[in-house]
């Protein structure tokens, strides 16, 4: 049975606290529960997705498209990491892929030899930095649905 989102929040945060400091593991719950309510306030155009997993990543997406907005993943030995477009990256060019990589370096101190569309929780443990990504967010999820309104992506 795929899961709600409050057993999918419960399966992050107990795979979160197997690898993180206990006087770190609030600040890192705070910003799992400032995506969701970001969610929340976007339930027209954002929802979640009930997949099935074990590792307990939490998945959410675009409405309009189905395609996965983003995903939150508790990583082993490291503080969780939020992903943009985990495998619908071709949902924007090459230029607004570089836009998104180099605006959320900017945001932390984290290395990304791979230059990946992610950002860890440590990176948004401040309201600021949180919400320049929401706002970059924002903007991501516009994109998409303006591939997704001109048909050139289902």
């Amino acid at each position: 049975m795929p899961p709600t989102l409050a057993t999918a929040r419960d399966a992050f945060i107990r795979e979160m606290y197997r690898d993180n400091t206990v006087a770190e593991r609030p600040r890192l719950l705070a910003v799992l529960d400032a995506l969701i309510a970001w969610s929340n306030a976007n339930a027209a155009r954002v929802r979640f997705r009930p997949d099935d997993n074990t590792k307990g990543v939490i998945r959410f997406e675009d409405v309009s498209s189905n395609a996965v907005l983003f995903m939150v993943s508790p990583r082993r030995e490291n503080v969780p990491v939020l992903q943009l477009l985990p495998g619908a990256m071709r949902l924007l060019t090459e230029d607004e892929r570089s836009d998104v990589v180099n605006r959320l370096n900017s945001y932390t101190r984290e290395l990304n030899p791979l230059s990946r569309m992610h950002i860890s929780f440590g990176a948004l443990k401040n309201a600021e930095g949180r919400a320049a990504v929401f706002a970059l967010m924002d903007e991501v999820l516009q994109k998409v649905r303006r591939v997704d309104r001109s048909g050139a992506v289902n």
